[in-house]
């Protein structure tokens, strides 16, 4: 699927909440919060049309089943194949998925965009207490509500004070999704109601990921600069009684090298102030900026 599909099929499709464990969705790489449905079968679902996707899911249960994925963590589109079965939860009743996730029509026009960096957290937090990491923790949804631009994601916040707050965390280091619980308040003993500092803009976007065939080709790239180990680990070879005194003079007569009024200083100029464009909000301590709570 190209990108020209985009603008034929809308910016509309069933965004993926969840992928259960061992389920057809799970074995067909559909990768939760990221990905969303936009055809199956060739049919565009950019109308909502559930009943369109729930009927042709029946019709092949036991059969392969080319669907149409939109990913935003990657902004593209692409193809894959399942096979809707009802085996593989065999052993719970109660399970009636044929594919295995949790869905929620929406927009993906600016899904990739409305992410928000975890920058700092401080500890006995809220953020620290929820399992949150700095640096690497992307928060990048709520089941409560869709997150739509900077401002939906604060409103939250204040909206669910002393209460339980679900949201969806992405980590870089790990490429992977989870779901984590906290309680946003001002009585934990910090300033802000979460404890962390979170960054919003293009410079806090999800670092995009390299595919295999880039990751070859840095490989190879690397491989044809390596050196031989025999170069930089050779064995140290004894230095005679004559070199020592010969290096021994040279260290005597050598000036010491401090900086004069006609020798620049060997320490390193410092780096210009930060030009970044791109905002950061205090949900914690250490931020200059206002926290929105």
């Amino acid at each position: 699927m190209g990108g020209a599909q985009s603008s034929e099929q809308g910016q509309y499709g069933f965004h993926v909440l969840k992928v259960k464990e061992n389920s057809p969705a799970f074995h067909a790489g559909i990768e939760q919060f990221f990905d969303y449905i936009v055809n199956i079968n060739g049919i565009p679902l950019n109308n909502g049309d559930s009943q369109t996707l729930l009927k042709t899911l029946q019709e092949y249960e036991g059969k392969p089943l080319p669907l149409g994925i939109y990913s935003s963590k990657e902004q593209s589109f692409r193809e894959i194949t399942l096979t809707p079965s009802r085996d593989w939860h065999s052993d719970d009743p109660n399970e009636k998925s044929l594919i295995g996730c949790s869905i929620r029509f929406c927009s993906f026009e600016r899904a990739g965009e409305n992410v928000w960096h975890v920058l700092d957290v401080s500890p006995n937090s809220p953020a620290e207490m929820a399992g949150i990491i700095p640096h690497s923790d992307y928060i990048i949804g709520s089941p409560h509500m869709t997150l739509r631009n900077e401002d939906d994601f604060y409103d939250l916040v204040e909206q669910y004070l002393g209460k339980p707050l679900r949201l969806y965390l992405y980590n870089s280091e790990w490429d992977s999704c989870r779901e984590c619980i906290i309680v946003p308040n001002h009585e934990w003993g910090g300033n802000g109601s979460l404890g962390c500092d979170v960054g919003y803009g293009l410079l806090h976007r999800i670092p995009r990921r390299k595919n295999e065939r880039e990751q070859s080709t840095e490989r190879e790239r690397s491989g044809s600069a390596t050196y031989s180990n025999t170069i930089f680990n050779a064995p140290e070879l004894p230095v005679s009684d004559e070199e020592e005194q010969v290096l021994e003079e040279a260290k005597q007569k050598s000036p010491p090298l401090s900086p004069t009024a006609d020798q620049p200083s060997l320490s390193s100029p410092q780096p210009p102030p930060s030009t970044q464009s791109s905002s950061t909000a205090a949900l914690g301590p250490t931020s200059a900026s206002t926290s929105p709570q």
